[in-house]
């Protein structure tokens, strides 16, 4: 039986749900109560989270970061507020006060004056505490205390602080000093027992007067505040309070860099106040002051802890499968009304899951993305049910939006050129052996543990994935184990692989294509050398004491010195998520190809407040791209035609 058209609409909002978390909102209770029926926990992240320790968890962009902070908030609701009847299984009797801040809505306190970091982040940390508060509570009362909430004496003291500050430093400033002179007449008449004399004349009078400007220096300190918090904590009779931190990676370096020093006086505070930060994969940076596995634990979502998790890939791949399958299922369940996946996928269901698993790689925004299209390529046929060449169409235009992405950025080199050389000697290599084995799969590749990180930008724009940190080679050796995006694969008719005897052979070891590039990722070693014959890179200290002539300690072949290269400038420093917002922009060529905010960010993975405010206040006064008007809504599109070529992903 063909579905009703608002029955299409539930399955397209069940859909949509699964993009992104952005939609979601702290201060709307039944937003998060929808949120507990669906969210799919298949990993057991949940219950990490939510023990007593700092900790951060880490990501790629859409791999469900930002939806398991908020969910880890609810589940902390459950045991303060009232207006949540039901119970937490995980904390049970323990009592957790939550609060959430979104770190890119945060751009205001990074100033010139990093003193004003502190006074500033606390005082947005209150003002969301209060907020928060109000949604939490009824009447601010918790269930564990009868006190009115907000009244507490240290609430107040904080309130207070906020808005006088404690006099940290007094200063003078501008000092002036004026003078004036008075004059009068006088007459003195001294009479002694031998003469009298008599004197007349002026006598001049001076007053000075001193002016001075006094710079005081008034705030809250850290540990001040963690203190009062602290207060509040134990009056409430709360177990523990924990402070959900999100996408920190929005932050750029520099702001990194500031806020990190901020975030080594919070940890560890002995108060109880445990904080969580969310971050994306090699994209953060918490200085040398935090050390991670003393100060902060990390909480990982990356595909390739995934995959040691569960043993290697050929096991996680299944797993995969399974996680994609229920996430559908539980979101056509609470969105959809009832209708079921049976109904929905009418033509070999498992196979049409399967393809969007191997497409999505585990992240959830993928698995999103590429049901939003399916369903949209099904609608011209006037039938929702979904047919494996709508899948197909699905996966096909989400990956043509991460690749555009990336292929925008290089135009508008705000990514190094050589990306581009890079991306298209890998795909060639891949060709050229499909070429020599047309039978056998070549959707996998091995390299050195050093080169890991040549490939990040890739990994970013989900061109390639990795899967495992240590994977042995027939050959000899550990290496790193990528995998071509599964379209990418389809698109060049690359064979992909199902089983490790297909990709652990020599010739899938592609350093000798990467060591070409070596030397624009070598400029902060010293020296490194490389070995000519199995392309193993030494740092200079490893083979210092071979004074004449430096050996390979495998191959015994003469090194040779690394040529370091200037690495091209690039247009601006931008986060991750400027960068991917700038590159799908810069693809988009006219009016009749622009993309609203809300457009571009399903597309990234962001909010769209996000997008308007970059585009406007940054992007559009640079002259980096143009705006138009439709509908009341602002559009934008590339200003200046793009170059570069390349292979097509």
């Amino acid at each position: 039986m063909a579905l009703s058209t608002s029955q299409i609409q539930l399955v397209r909002n069940a859909f949509q749900s699964i993009l992104r978390a952005d939609y979601i909102s702290v201060s709307e209770i039944a937003q998060l109560e929808s949120l507990d029926k669906y969210y799919v926990d298949y990993f057991k992240n949940l219950p990490k989270i939510l023990n007593d320790q700092d900790s951060y968890i880490n990501g790629r962009r859409g791999a469900g970061k930002t939806v398991l902070l908020m969910r880890a908030y609810y589940e902390c609701l459950k045991t303060v507020s009232p207006k949540v009847k039901i119970e937490s299984p995980i904390l049970q009797k323990k009592k957790v006060l939550p609060i959430y801040i979104d770190l890119s809505q945060c751009k205001d306190i990074f100033s010139d004056d990093d003193a004003c970091l502190e006074e500033s982040f606390i005082s947005k940390l209150v003002a969301e505490f209060q907020r928060q508060l109000k949604t939490i509570f009824e009447e601010h009362f918790l269930k564990c205390f009868s006190k009115d909430f907000s009244q507490m004496d240290e609430f107040a003291q904080i309130q207070a602080m906020l808005m006088e500050g404690i006099l940290f430093k007094s200063t003078a400033e501008d000092i002036i000093i004026t003078s004036s002179c008075e004059s009068k007449d006088s007459t003195d008449l001294n009479i002694g027992s031998k003469d009298m004399n008599l004197s007349a004349g002026m006598v001049d009078s001076a007053s000075y007067q001193q002016t001075a400007k006094i710079k005081e220096k008034r705030g809250i300190s850290v540990q001040d505040f963690l203190t009062f918090l602290g207060t509040i904590r134990k009056q409430s009779r709360l177990d523990a309070i924990y402070i959900f931190i999100d996408e920190f990676s929005d932050l750029s370096e520099n702001e990194q860099s500031k806020f990190s020093l901020l975030l080594k006086k919070l940890l560890g505070s002995k108060n109880n106040i445990f904080f969580k930060v969310g971050t994306i994969t090699d994209r953060f940076y918490f200085g040398e002051s935090i050390i991670v596995g003393r100060d902060i634990y990390p909480i990982s979502l990356d595909l390739n802890d995934f995959v040691e998790r569960y043993g290697g890939i050929t096991l996680a791949t299944k797993e995969l499968l399974r996680f994609t399958h229920e996430l559908i299922e539980k979101r056509l369940q609470i969105y959809a009304n009832g209708i079921s996946m049976d109904e929905i996928f009418k033509e070999n269901k498992q196979e049409m899951v399967s393809r969007i698993s191997r497409e999505a790689m585990g992240v959830p925004r993928t698995i999103g993305l590429i049901l939003q299209n399916a369903l949209m390529q099904a609608e011209t046929r006037q039938n929702v049910a979904l047919q494996l060449s709508d899948i197909n169409i699905g996966i096909r235009e989400t990956r043509k939006i991460y690749f555009k992405q990336f292929q925008g950025a290089i135009q508008k080199r705000i990514i190094p050129g050589y990306y581009m050389d890079m991306w298209n000697s890998l795909l060639k290599k891949a060709l050229d052996e499909k070429k020599r084995n047309p039978g056998r799969p070549a959707s996998h590749f091995m390299i050195d543990a050093v080169r890991k990180k040549y490939l990040n930008v890739f990994c970013e724009n989900f061109m390639v994935h990795c899967l495992e940190d240590s994977r042995a080679s027939k050959y000899g050796g550990n290496y790193v184990l990528f995998a071509f995006d599964y379209d990418i694969c389809n698109d060049n008719n690359i064979s992909y692989a199902d089983e490790k005897d297909e990709f652990t052979a020599v010739r899938f070891i592609y350093d000798s294509i990467l060591q070409n590039f070596d030397g624009y990722f070598s400029k902060d070693r010293i020296k490194s050398y490389r070995c000519p014959e199995c392309n193993k890179i030494y740092e200079e200290a490893e083979v210092a004491m071979m004074k004449k002539k430096k050996r390979c300690f495998e191959c015994d072949c003469e090194l040779e010195e690394i040529v370091h290269c200037e690495i091209p400038i690039s247009e601006g420093n931008y986060t991750e998520v400027e960068i991917k917002i700038l590159g799908i922009i810069a693809t988009l060529k006219n009016e009749q190809e622009a993309m609203s905010a809300a457009q571009i960010s399903d597309a990234v993975g962001c909010s769209y407040q996000k997008v308007s405010n970059w585009c406007s206040k940054v992007l559009q006064k640079k002259n980096l791209i143009s705006v138009t008007h439709k509908g009341g809504k602002n559009y934008y599109y590339d200003c200046v035609e793009g170059d570069g070529a390349c292979i097509e992903g």
